[in-house]
């Protein structure tokens, strides 16, 4: 299957699960992080989709932009969890066949501890500088980290 014959891509997953994705139609890299749309586009054109993935360049391709249209959402449950209940996808291609796949829980999830090494692959794809930036890091400088690195904004800077 070739990203370019998807016709219609329905996600089924949990209330929590969409809650923090609030950008359907992302147009940059920032809001392609926060887009359930562009994470099943990203999925579809990646074997891997990691951290270069999320970049504007990529956020803004045609074919991308193109496969987040057909993306349909339906909300399953109301989970209390953000990665708690079962996610599906049904993808229709051209022809009209249509395949599915239920997502087991990811590792890192409540239902499934990530190993280290998964932790460490984890971190790489935030960035090549990531690593270095949680050498020797205690709880009060990951505080430190997380105010420096994403300040409040408010809300309306987003909409």
């Amino acid at each position: 299957m070739r990203a370019s014959d998807v016709v219609r891509n329905v996600v089924h997953t949990p209330e929590a699960a969409v809650h923090p994705l609030i950008h359907s139609k992302p147009r940059t890299g920032l809001q392609g992080k926060f887009s359930l749309e562009y994470a099943v586009t990203s999925a579809l054109l990646h074997d891997h989709p990691g951290f270069v993935s999320y970049t504007d360049g990529y956020v803004e391709r045609p074919l991308a932009q193109g496969l987040i249209g057909p993306v349909e959402t339906v909300r399953t449950s109301k989970c209390s969890g953000l990665l708690t209940g079962d996610t599906s996808v049904e993808i229709t291609i051209g022809h009209g066949t249509v395949l599915r796949t239920t997502f087991a829980p990811p590792p890192g999830s409540p239902q499934l501890a990530a190993s280290e090494k998964e932790s460490a692959a984890k971190i790489v794809d935030c960035g090549a500088d990531a690593p270095g930036l949680l050498v020797g890091l205690d709880r009060k400088g990951a505080a430190q980290l997380m105010r420096d690195t994403f300040p409040v904004h408010h809300p309306e800077d987003y909409a």
